[in-house]
């Protein structure tokens, strides 16, 4: 009898998976209820499922900057805060699979720390003071694997910890788990051999996008009160649709990402990182106390340019009244109903509450990903091909086949960077020609487009970004919003001429079905142009009014 050994890929992931499972099997605050096999909306289980108390359940749905005047004044300690929302990460883990590394034990230890300090000074260390916060499993933090979703990065501790970790930790931070991301960091979906596939909870049959995807998945389900991600090409606003959450992406420079170390190389599309939570307020408190941190004195990469309140309040419309500019598609993919029940429904809020709206003519994305495609895949491959060949690890089917780019010589690099540089300065010229249309003659404050083309997509099926990648190609600060979610009664397939305008949008249209979509979020992006993330955190403040929400409403 032939015995087939298997693989050292194989054995080696399921050794670390093994591992990530048994230590967040001893912080479950009970044993898991099954799940019926059609009990595919999960969202709301952490409530309904009795294994959190009333307090646990009480602090982690509180928005996060309650939460850090709680923990100011000793209302709570930093210790039960952390150990709620452990408590609650396991419950989203059972459920969608968003953990890869586990620091439970030295959170609590850290907690622990943080309420002697405030015991014994009277104040908190700093402005994050005991705050939990998730990371992507990209960000490198001492003593802890970055496995990028490679088994052959399992055990490679990286040499420095990433300086934004280090900060976050002297503000006061307790970082307590990394989240699972798609093998490469370059798919819109969420899965890796290493720690499996993420599902978001809306919808189980759905994937939660990538490359941020257990970011969204958690934060969705009240696992974390703020999760910091990265993003290239929509990695931090593609799980944000798919969850159903709130997203910023900076523009490149504004809010750290990597020390130079760990950095990427890239140099015309840069990858940023920024935060992910439930509510426009964890956006701000990130973002607030980050560039209160003066990260210009400790990161070679970011500008000397601290949080600007009058540009926040120009956001709410402080300054003179707003006006928004909406792109229905982009001219390759037509947003399915539920995408373009939200534009109308987000639009007429607007105007009913009092703002300008305008139509903009549908922008070019062919030629935006015809000059990013290039850049993105400048290196072919290589560096992903060389981690693969270590234990001779297959690529996941989700991400495009290494050969189809050639890797650029530099002066084709030099000649794809002129382009990108071309598209944004014409599309920042289409900007501000919309001050012929605004009533104030000014440049429209944003622009609201559809987070993608499609909702989340069952699994293995996400193909087209290119909605989520258009802000990195002209480095413009964008944001995701949570609207509504797919009704199979409001979000019929009509049935009639369908001519499409591409073969992406044909396959997005015949793949459409409200049924198959049911639960699934519905998110918009809202844009500014660049370096204006705290005019786009006032504008998304703006829009949750106009749809009826407080300053503090969490998704």
């Amino acid at each position: 009898m032939t015995v087939i050994e298997t693989p050292a890929w194989e054995q080696r992931a399921a050794q670390k998976r093994a591992a990530r499972d048994s230590l967040v099997s001893k912080w479950q605050p009970g044993p898991m209820p099954a799940l019926r096999p059609d009990e595919t909306y999960v969202k709301d289980f952490p409530q309904r499922s009795g294994l959190l108390t009333d307090e646990q359940l009480t602090i982690t749905e509180t928005p996060p900057s309650q939460l850090l005047s709680h923990l100011a004044r000793g209302d709570w300690s930093a210790e039960r805060v952390t150990r709620a929302f452990i408590a609650r990460a396991t419950i989203a883990h059972y459920l969608t699979n968003p953990l890869a590394e586990v620091l439970f034990d030295r959170a609590v230890a850290r907690a622990q720390e943080l309420d002697q300090i405030l015991a014994t000074t009277g104040a908190p260390l700093g402005p994050l003071h005991g705050l939990p916060i998730s990371l992507k499993d990209v960000l490198n933090v001492s003593d802890t694997d970055t496995t990028l979703g490679f088994v052959a990065r399992i055990g490679q501790v990286p040499a420095q910890e990433d300086r934004l970790v280090t900060q976050l930790h002297h503000a006061g931070a307790v970082l307590y788990c990394k989240t699972n991301v798609p093998q490469t960091l370059m798919s819109g979906e969420c899965v890796n051999f290493v720690f499996g596939r993420t599902a978001t909870p809306h919808n189980t049959r759905l994937t939660a996008g990538g490359s941020s995807g257990g970011e969204g998945a958690l934060i969705a389900l009240g696992g974390s009160p703020l999760g910091i991600g990265s993003d290239i090409a929509g990695s931090i606003r593609t799980p944000a649709n798919f969850n159903g959450i709130f997203g910023l992406c900076p523009s490149a420079g504004r809010l750290p990402a990597h020390s130079a170390a760990n950095a990427d190389g890239h140099m015309t599309i840069q990858g940023v990182a920024g935060p992910l939570s439930r509510s426009v307020d964890g956006l701000e408190v990130y973002t607030r106390a980050l560039l209160g941190l003066r990260p210009w004195e400790w990161d070679f990469s970011s500008i000397r340019l601290p949080w600007r309140e009058e540009e926040y309040c120009a956001g709410r419309g402080a300054r003179h009244p707003l006006c928004f500019a909406v792109v229905p598609h982009d001219g390759v993919v037509r947003p399915n109903p539920p995408i373009r029940r939200a534009m109308h429904l987000v639009k007429h809020a607007l105007v009913a509450a009092g703002h300008q709206v305008i139509d903009l003519d549908p922008w070019d994305g062919q030629e935006l990903m015809d000059a990013a495609a290039p850049i993105l895949f400048a290196s072919g491959g290589a560096e992903v091909k060389a981690l693969l060949r270590v234990l001779d690890e297959p690529l996941i089917d989700e991400v495009a086949p290494l050969d189809a780019k050639p890797p650029l010589s530099v002066a084709q690099y030099r000649a794809a960077a002129v382009k990108v540089k071309m598209l944004r300065e014409k599309y920042l010229d289409l900007w501000q020609a919309t001050a012929a249309s605004t009533a104030t003659g000014l440049p429209v404050d944003a622009v609201i487009l559809p987070s993608g083309g499609t909702v989340a997509p069952p699994h293995g099926k996400m193909e087209y970004f290119t909605y989520e990648a258009i802000s990195n190609v002209l480095d413009w600060t964008c944001a995701t919003i949570p609207v509504s979610t797919v009704d199979p009664v409001l979000d019929v397939r009509t049935e009639g001429l369908f001519e499409p305008m591409s073969e992406y949008d044909r396959r997005n249209w015949d793949s459409y079905t409200p049924e198959k979509y049911k639960d699934a979020p519905v998110c918009l992006q809202v844009m500014g142009r660049r370096f204006e993330e705290e005019k786009v955190l006032g504008l998304l403040q703006t829009v949750n009014r106009a749809l009826g929400r407080d300053e503090l409403y969490m998704a």
